[in-house]
């Protein structure tokens, strides 16, 4: 039997690119091509060592273990303990789910009899090509949807507004690029959307809102007619891109909000009533203030937690 150490050399390599590659994907982590492709370089010089039998003691299972922490080493440079160990795992499902991939298609698209034990199987560039692209397919919608399950959790929560003797239960969306602060006492601003506000407010205050647009919420405002609900209100100053404008706000009594470590309550916050709709979608009312969620202003039945990502 003639084995082509070129082809076994290429074959490897090129795979060994895509694995880290996912690798990187899937950790979420940036990569550097200067480090990935040496890094698959020496798996296929690895992988080629086989061809000697006196090497066998590369190919036990000690052996595996410390060839890939060598490649993730040289592929992402020295990162935590943790996440070291989190590349390792990550970079032997990849494998298995692309081996297992390939060797499925295989057999899928094999017309004759399934090959017997001790028998080799025949694979082409077009079986490699297309068993790779199902398991990178299989793959990127995996990590799509446990990154997004991932996000969901850090970056929503639930939380619970009082004002006058009402509440609302809303999911909030932390907004870390969030710095508004209202321009007395220097609060930290909570944005809620119209319909979420309304079932907060009075009668008169909601039909107010609803009667007029909302960038006539603060020009009309002597036309509402709830005045302890006017006591509370207060004009909140932001910055968009190329524009200046003002939002109408309201001190509620207190906001709760459900937080890893436990339930951070506070009064010193400003509710900004916003007209549109939040990009989180159907299932987000508002967006949090970071410092709602770090402690500042507030206070917890735990200790201080920090952002999602710090």
């Amino acid at each position: 039997m003639y084995i082509y150490a070129d082809m076994v050399l290429l074959i490897n390599f090129t795979m060994n690119s895509v694995i880290l590659v996912l690798t990187a994907y899937a950790a979420g982590i940036s990569f550097s091509w200067k480090r990935i492709l040496p890094a698959a370089f020496l798996g296929g010089i690895y992988s080629l060592v086989g061809i000697f039998p006196q090497m066998f003691m590369l190919y036990t299972i000690p052996g595996k273990l410390l060839a890939s922490v060598l490649i993730i080493l040289l592929a992402f440079g020295r990162r935590s303990l943790k996440l070291t160990l989190t590349l390792i795992g990550i970079f032997f499902v990849i494998s298995f789910i692309l081996g297992g991939a390939v060797l499925g298609w295989l057999y899928f698209a094999q017309t004759g009899a399934t090959p017997g034990a001790g028998q080799l199987i025949t694979l082409s560039w077009r079986h490699l090509l297309i068993g790779t692209v199902i398991a990178v397919t299989l793959i990127g919608l995996i990590v799509k949807q446990m990154l997004g399950r991932m996000y969901r959790r850090q970056t929503f929560y639930q939380a619970k507004i009082e004002y006058d003797g009402r509440s609302a239960e809303i999911t909030g969306m932390l907004d870390t690029g969030n710095g508004l602060f209202s321009l007395l006492g220097h609060k930290p601003v909570v944005l809620l959307n119209r319909q979420a506000s309304l079932s907060l407010l009075s009668l008169q205050a909601a039909a107010y809102l609803n009667n007029n647009t909302p960038e006539t919420w603060l020009t009309n405002l002597d036309q509402c007619l709830d005045t302890a609900w006017l006591s509370r209100v207060e004009v909140i100053p932001y910055q968009s891109v190329g524009s200046r404008s003002v939002l109408l706000g309201f001190r509620p009594d207190h906001i709760t909000v459900m937080t890893e470590c436990g339930p951070a309550r506070t009064a010193n916050v400003l509710i900004g009533v916003y007209g549109g709709v939040f990009a989180g979608g159907s299932d987000c009312q508002a967006l949090l203030h970071p410092a709602l969620i770090t402690g500042v202003n507030t206070t917890k039945e735990a200790g201080i937690c920090a952002l999602p990502g710090q």
